[in-house]
């Protein structure tokens, strides 16, 4: 399951929020879902990491923790490690 459908079936955003904030990554691919959420004020930072912490949790990634005080650098490491669990090549993680 891609982030952006988690957070909307888990009425984090609505899926509004998420189309909206697809059709800015769609100009700007190299944009994460969760930034160009944040950035809409849709989902603050901290409400992002506590919902990339249940996603991973509900798609048995558990050995993957987020902590809300991640730096950039642990993001960027989060990121990696969701997108070689889900075979993600690209940068577009929705």
């Amino acid at each position: 399951m891609r982030v952006g459908k988690f957070l909307v079936e888990n009425g984090i955003i609505t899926n509004q929020q998420l189309l909206d904030a697809l059709d800015l990554q769609s100009d700007n691919p190299d944009r994460l879902i969760g930034e160009i959420l944040v950035t809409m004020g849709a989902i603050s930072k901290d409400d992002l990491v506590m919902a990339l912490e249940a996603y991973l949790m509900t798609t048995g990634a558990e050995e993957i923790h987020v902590d809300e005080w991640l730096d950039q650098e642990e993001i960027d490491m989060l990121i990696d490690k969701i997108k070689s669990q889900n075979g993600t090549t690209s940068t577009k993680v929705e």
